[in-house]
Parts: C-alpha cells; sequence; structure tokens
C-alpha cells in the first residue's frame, strides 16, 4: 500500500484540474470615466469602453485608452497566483496558466480631461 502513495501524489499534482475548472482564458472588464474611450489590447484587438474581452490567463497584457480631448493612458493586466488556482492545480495548469488571474479585473480608469491643468 505505502508503495502506491508516492505514485497517487505524483498523479494528483501533474493533473489539470484547475484547467478544467477555471479554463485558460478569463473575461477582463474595461471601464473608463467616461465612456466610449477606444481600448487597444497589446495583442491588436480594441474595443469601446465600457468592454469585456476574454484574455488568456499567462499573459501580461498592455493596455492603450485613448479618447479624443484626454490624456492617453497605458496600463497593464498581470497573472497573478489565483488562490483557487493554486487549491486545484498541477504541473500542468501551470504550463497553461490556469492558476493565474489577470490583475486589475475589473480594470477601472478615469480619464484626465486636455483642459486640466
Amino acid at each position: 500500500m505505502h508503495k502506491f502513495l508516492p505514485v497517487a501524489i505524483l498523479v494528483l499534482l501533474s493533473t489539470g484540474c484547475a484547467t478544467m475548472f477555471r479554463g485558460t482564458e478569463q473575461s477582463v472588464s474595461i471601464n473608463t470615466t467616461p465612456n466610449g474611450a477606444k481600448v487597444m489590447f497589446s495583442d491588436g484587438r480594441s474595443c469601446i469602453s465600457p468592454c469585456n474581452l476574454s484574455v488568456k490567463r499567462k499573459d501580461t497584457v498592455g493596455i492603450t485608452i485613448e479618447k479624443k480631448g484626454y490624456h492617453t493612458h497605458t496600463t497593464s493586466l498581470v497573472p497573478t497566483l489565483s488562490g483557487s488556482g493554486v487549491l486545484l492545480g498541477g504541473i500542468v495548469d501551470y504550463g497553461t496558466g490556469a492558476v493565474y488571474d489577470l490583475q486589475p479585473n475589473p480594470l477601472h480608469v478615469h480619464l484626465i480631461s486636455e483642459n486640466k491643468s
């Protein structure tokens, strides 16, 4: 019985439970004040705020937000280790990125008017 315990532990650690339950992508929500800003992602996709896009959990994503009459804002969504991902995750999940959550999510950006000093 004790011979099989290390094998059982190895099998559990190498499974992709978080990949199955959480997935390798995450929906991110972008909100701006005022609404209607163009949101451009580093992977080439874009949307008009408020918007939601699905992004790979393991990737750092650069974001540029523009609106006429307002200063351009740049920021990033960064993968951080998720509590539930760690509990469910195994070796496979680190490779797929399922153990991560992109932060900040939702992203709230208050654009600054070019007319203000």
